[in-house]
C-alpha cells in the first residue's frame, strides 16, 4: 500500500512526476528571509565614481536619492538618468533643491519639481516612487499637509533610515539585524570616498562582500521594490496551484483595498514580482516561468528534503504557467 501512495505521490517525502506541493508565498523575494535596500542621497559625484563601479562588481542594485536641480545632479544628467538606471538602481525624490521648505506652498513646489522631473526620466506611466526628506534644512509642515503631496505624487515616504558614522559604526551591523530577525532595513550614505558625510570606499567594499556571501537569506533591492514586495506580500491571498500538462498553473491576486494607493490599478502601480515557493518532483532541475510577455528561468533548489522552485508571479496578471526547465 505504501508502494501504492507513493507512486501517487501523496506520502510526505514521496513526490512523483505528476505532484507538486502546496505553494506558498515567499517571505521575501528569490526565497530570502530578509531584504536590504543600500540608499545614497544628494546625488554626490562621488557616488557615481566609486558607489555605482563596486555595486555594478557586486550585481546589487540600490536607490540614489536626487536632488535634480543641483548642480550634482545637472553636471551629470546623462550618467544619473542613462546610466544609473541602465544598471537597474532607482532614482528617487529627495526633492527640486534640498532647501527645506518654510510653508505648504514651498514644500509643494520643492517635492513636485523634483517628481516632475523624475516623471520625465521614467514615462508618463504611473509609478511609485521614494521620498526621502533631506536633513539638516528647515521643514514647516505636518504629517497632515505632507501625506495628500506624496499620495498626488505617488512617492512613499522612505523611514528609519540607518546612517552610520564611518570607522565607529560598522554597517554591517544594520544587515546582520535584518538577518537574525527577519525584516526588512537599509544601510544609508551621502559621500563615498569624498564630499560630505563620507562613507569609504573600503567600508562600502566590505559592506557589499558581505552582502554578495549571503545572497541566499537577504535580498537587496532599491528601496521601492522592496516597498512594493511587502504591500503585495500582505495584501495577498493563497497562490492557486493548477496542473496543466507536465507543469502548472500559479495565479496570486491581491486585496487591493489593502494596497496603498488603491485608486490606482494594481497592475500599473503593483509590477513586483512575488516569490511563490513550490515543491516540485525531484527530476526537475530548473524551472521556466511564462506570464503575460514575461519570462523567467530558476534553478531548483533542494531544502529540507525537498526540491523547491522558486517561481516569480505578478499579482492580479493573470495566469504564470510553470514548466521544468532543459
Amino acid at each position: 500500500m505504501l508502494f501504492s501512495l507513493c507512486l501517487l505521490g501523496l506520502t510526505p517525502g514521496c513526490m512523483s512526476e505528476a505532484s507538486f506541493g502546496t505553494p506558498k508565498i515567499s517571505h521575501f523575494a528569490n526565497g530570502a528571509g530578509a531584504a536590504i535596500s543600500l540608499q545614497f542621497d544628494d546625488s554626490m559625484t562621488t557616488q557615481l565614481a566609486n558607489a555605482t563601479p563596486l555595486l555594478k562588481a557586486h550585481g546589487i542594485r540600490a536607490t540614489f536619492f536626487v536632488i535634480t536641480d543641483s548642480w550634482q545632479y545637472k553636471q551629470h544628467q546623462q550618467e544619473w538618468e542613462v546610466d544609473v538606471l541602465k544598471a537597474g538602481h532607482d532614482l528617487g525624490n529627495h526633492t527640486s533643491h534640498h532647501t527645506g521648505a518654510k510653508n505648504i506652498d514651498e514644500l509643494t513646489k520643492e517635492i513636485e519639481g523634483c517628481s516632475d522631473h523624475l516623471a520625465k526620466v521614467y514615462g508618463p506611466m504611473p509609478r511609485l516612487t521614494s521620498f526621502a526628506i533631506p536633513g539638516g534644512v528647515p521643514w514647516g509642515f505636518t504629517a497632515d499637509q505632507l501625506n495628500p503631496i506624496l499620495k498626488k505624487n505617488h512617492l512613499v515616504l522612505t523611514q528609519n533610515r540607518n546612517f552610520f558614522e564611518d570607522g565607529k559604526t560598522d554597517p554591517i551591523t544594520f544587515v546582520q539585524k535584518a538577518i537574525d530577525n527577519h525584516w526588512a532595513s537599509n544601510v544609508s550614505m551621502h559621500g563615498v570616498g569624498g564630499e560630505w558625510l563620507s562613507t569609504s570606499v573600503t567600508t562600502l567594499t566590505k559592506l557589499l562582500d558581505f552582502l554578495a556571501q549571503h545572497r541566499a537569506a537577504v535580498w537587496v533591492a532599491p528601496e521601492i521594490q522592496i516597498y512594493k514586495y511587502s504591500q503585495e506580500r500582505d495584501a495577498a491571498g493563497t497562490p492557486i496551484l493548477t496542473r496543466k500538462g507536465n507543469g502548472f498553473t500559479l495565479v496570486v491576486n491581491c486585496d487591493s483595498a489593502r494596497l496603498a494607493f488603491s485608486d490606482e490599478p494594481i497592475v500599473v502601480l503593483y509590477d513586483q514580482a512575488l516569490t511563490v515557493e513550490v515543491a516540485v518532483p525531484a527530476a526537475w532541475r530548473s524551472i521556466r516561468v511564462v506570464q503575460g510577455s514575461h519570462l523567467w528561468t530558476s534553478p531548483v533548489f533542494h531544502r529540507n528534503g525537498e526540491h523547491v522552485a522558486l517561481c516569480p508571479v505578478l499579482p492580479n496578471a493573470g495566469q504564470a504557467t510553470i514548466v521544468p526547465g532543459p
